[in-house]
């Protein structure tokens, strides 16, 4: 509705002028003119904005700036022009809005620095699993690098605690079992995955290594405590995950390089893989070498193995 307070002097006689009449809603008897060119900035930022793909962190932020310019547009227009503070606070609301979502946006896509070792383990183990630079970030912040020099231990059999996760970047570490050795661990291979997997009481501090690690040569590893890094993947199931894989594959590595070396009586190697249920084993199936490697596990640790019991079997139950 328009009002006019324009008067009108005819023979003397002043009248002033009322509200219009009110225009019935859904008819146009008469169009208004085009809004302002602010106006119309606004609306192509809008049409640009949501015309952007909608994956990617790029892509939303570029969202996000469109619509931040276009509402603060909107926001001059609203104030300016048709002075409309209903509209103008809305709009100011928007725009606040959207610039908090750039922000966090612009801080997440950020250029991380990292140090070149920090990189090279980034390129070989996490890039592949696609794990994003700010959750790598996170990751390096509460590790740190260490080293070891020739003939350094990392472990202590029946002393060390378990209480940090390893990963190898640079060098040879030999594992040993009651003087025995194991095998070998190489570049971007996990120190100690089988005591992460085994003891998952992170406020334990009796759980300790049941083998010795000595480093062969100059060593560099990163390297997390226990409670900092079952925190951070908590909060990030993405990231838990890849472990959970980097992890699994690096036990199942460690158990076949194992098996590898444990060769039977009959000159056989022991498959740590059990026979179907289904099937019957064959004929020539070394269990109890089997059962032997199962039980001193990858690194020494007893992994339980299916199908087998601490209690000897009775006299009258075959193997």
């Amino acid at each position: 509705m328009t009002y006019s307070n324009e008067s009108l002097v005819d023979n003397g006689t002043t009248t002033t002028l009322g509200p219009e009449p009110t225009r019935e809603p859904g008819t146009c008897p008469e169009w208004e003119s085009m809004q302002h060119i602010i106006f119309q900035a606004a609306c192509f930022l809008l049409l640009a904005a949501f015309l952007a793909p909608a994956r990617g962190l790029s892509a939303m932020l570029f969202l996000h700036v469109c619509l931040a310019l276009a509402f603060l547009l909107l926001t001059f227009w609203g104030w300016f022009y048709i002075c409309a503070p209903d509209i103008f606070g809305w709009v100011l609301c928007y725009f606040i809005l959207n610039c908090a979502n750039s922000a966090y946006l612009f801080y997440r896509i950020r250029p991380v620095r990292f140090t070149q070792e920090q990189k090279d383990v980034y390129k070989a183990v996490f890039k592949p699993l696609r794990v994003p630079l700010h959750s790598f970030k996170e990751l390096c912040e509460i590790g740190r690098i260490c080293s070891l020099t020739i003939g350094e231990n990392y472990a202590i059999e029946s002393k060390s605690p378990c209480n940090k996760l390893s990963l190898l970047i640079m060098g040879k570490v030999k594992v040993f079992c009651e003087g025995e050795f194991l095998h070998h661990i190489i570049d971007y291979q996990f120190l100690d995955s089988p005591e992460w997997e085994s003891y998952k009481n992170e406020n334990s501090e009796s759980d300790v290594f049941q083998v010795t690690l000595t480093a062969t040569t100059y060593c560099r590893y990163m390297t997390w405590t226990r409670s900092h890094l079952q925190h951070l993947l908590k909060n990030d199931q993405y990231l838990a995950s890849v472990f959970s894989n980097l992890i699994g594959k690096d036990i199942t590595k460690k158990l076949y390089l194992l098996t590898e070396r444990n060769i039977t009586r009959r000159g056989s190697r022991p498959d740590i893989r059990l026979p179907s249920i289904g099937k019957e084993p064959p004929p020539n199936y070394d269990l109890k070498g089997h059962l032997i490697a199962g039980q001193r596990g990858a690194c020494g640790i007893g992994l339980p193995v299916l199908g087998t019991s601490d209690c000897p079997p009775n006299d009258d139950q075959g193997v």
